[in-house]
C-alpha cells in the first residue's frame, strides 16, 4: 500500500489538475443528481420493538386520536380555571386538530392545554404555523403567559443549523494559522474538509435509494466530518512541511507524505466507518440510517484526503514558485562588451 500510495500523491502532485478536476466533475454530477433523484430525508423515529412504538401502532390500527401527534399549550394566570376555556375553545378550532383537553394545577395558577393532531404523514408544517400564530393572537388579546411545546414542533420547526460549523470552522481556522503559521497552510486543510462536506451532504438524498437517512443525520454527519476531514488533512499536510524542509522536491514530499501519513489517515477513517456501522445491530430504523449517514461522509472525507489534498499540495507549490519567478529580475545574458570584458 505504502508503494501505491507514494504513486498516487506524486501523480496527482504533478498533475493537480487531473485530481481536481475529477472532484469537481464528481461535485457537480452528485449536486444535480441529489437534485433531479434524490428522495427527501425521512423524519420518522420508528423503533420497532419498543414498548411505546407498539403502544402507538394499536392506537393507530384503532384509529384512536392519541394515536396522532399532539401540542402543549401551558398558561399562566390568577384564574387559569377559568382563563383556560377561551384558549381550549380557540385552538380546537384550528385546523387538523381532532380535539382538546386541560388540567389545571392544585394552586389554579397554571393550566395544560393537550391539543390532538392526526398522525404525522397527515399534517404539514403549516399546521405549526397555525398553532403558532393562534397563541401569538392570544397573547396579544389577553395578559396571559402562554409557552409551547410538544410533538408538533418536534416535527416541523428546524433548530437553526450551521452556527455549530461555522464556530468549528472558525476555531479551527485560528488552531491551523497558529500551528503552521502560513495561511495557505491553513486554507489547504479548511478547503479540502468544505469540499467534502458538499460532496458528502448533498449525496444523502441518493443514499435514500439503499437506506431510509433520517432528517436528523446531516448536520450530525457535518460535524463528524468536518473533524475527521481536517484532522487528516492535518497529518499529510504536517509530514508534506517536513519533507519541504528535508529539501525534497514538492512531488516527492508529496509522494512520501501520502505514503506514511496517508495510510494513517486510511486506517483511522477505515476503524471510524466500521465503528458506526456497528450501529446496523441495534435494529433501530432510524439509528442504523443516520450510522450509514455518518460512515459515508468519513468515507468521501478519506478519499478527499489521498487524492484531493495532494493535488492541492502541488497546485499550491506551483502557483508559489510561479509567483517567486516572476518576481525575479530578468537575467542579463552573457557576451563581451568593448574590450573584450564580459558584459
Amino acid at each position: 500500500m505504502s508503494e501505491l500510495l507514494y504513486r498516487l500523491g506524486r501523480s496527482a502532485a504533478t498533475r493537480p489538475w487531473t485530481a481536481i478536476g475529477a472532484w469537481v466533475v464528481l461535485a457537480l454530477v452528485v449536486i444535480a443528481s441529489s437534485a433531479a433523484f434524490g428522495r427527501e430525508l425521512e423524519e420518522s423515529f420508528e423503533a420497532p420493538g419498543l414498548d411505546s412504538y407498539q403502544a402507538a401502532e394499536l392506537l393507530a390500527e384503532a384509529q384512536a386520536d392519541e394515536g396522532g401527534v399532539t401540542a402543549h399549550v401551558v398558561l399562566q394566570a390568577p384564574d387559569a380555571t377559568t382563563q383556560v376555556v377561551p384558549v381550549e375553545a380557540a385552538l380546537a378550532e384550528l385546523p387538523h386538530v381532532q380535539g382538546t383537553t386541560s388540567s389545571v394545577s392544585q394552586d389554579g395558577d397554571i393550566a395544560l392545554v393537550r391539543v390532538q393532531y392526526p398522525a404525522i404523514e397527515h399534517l404539514e408544517a403549516s399546521d405549526l404555523d397555525n398553532l403558532k400564530e393562534a397563541v401569538a393572537d392570544l397573547r396579544e388579546d389577553s395578559s396571559l403567559t402562554l409557552e409551547t411545546g410538544g410533538d408538533l414542533f418536534f416535527a416541523f420547526e428546524e433548530a437553526p443549523t450551521g452556527l455549530g460549523e461555522v464556530a468549528g470552522i472558525v476555531v479551527a481556522m485560528i488552531v491551523l494559522l497558529i500551528a503552521f503559521g502560513s495561511f495557505v497552510a491553513m486554507g489547504l486543510p479548511i478547503g479540502m474538509a468544505l469540499f467534502g462536506l458538499v460532496v458528502g451532504i448533498t449525496s444523502m438524498k441518493l443514499v435514500t435509494y439503499l437506506i431510509d437517512i433520517p432528517a436528523w443525520a446531516p448536520e450530525l454527519a457535518a460535524m463528524v466530518g468536518l473533524g475527521v476531514g481536517i484532522d487528516y488533512a492535518l497529518f499529510l499536510v504536517t509530514r508534506h512541511r517536513e519533507n519541504l524542509a528535508a529539501g525534497m522536491a514538492v512531488p516527492e514530499a508529496v509522494g512520501r507524505a501520502l505514503a506514511t501519513a496517508g495510510q494513517a489517515v486510511i486506517f483511522a477513517g477505515g476503524t471510524v466507518v466500521v465503528a458506526i456501522l456497528g450501529l446496523l445491530v441495534a435494529g433501530i430504523p432510524f439509528v442504523t440510517g443516520g450510522g450509514v449517514a455518518i460512515s459515508a461522509m468519513v468515507l468521501v472525507m478519506v478519499l478527499a484526503s489521498v487524492t484531493l489534498l495532494p493535488a492541492l499540495l502541488g497546485h499550491s507549490a506551483a502557483r508559489r514558485t510561479a509567483a517567486r519567478r516572476a518576481d525575479q529580475p530578468p537575467r542579463r545574458r552573457g557576451g563581451r562588451g568593448a574590450g573584450g570584458v564580459p558584459a
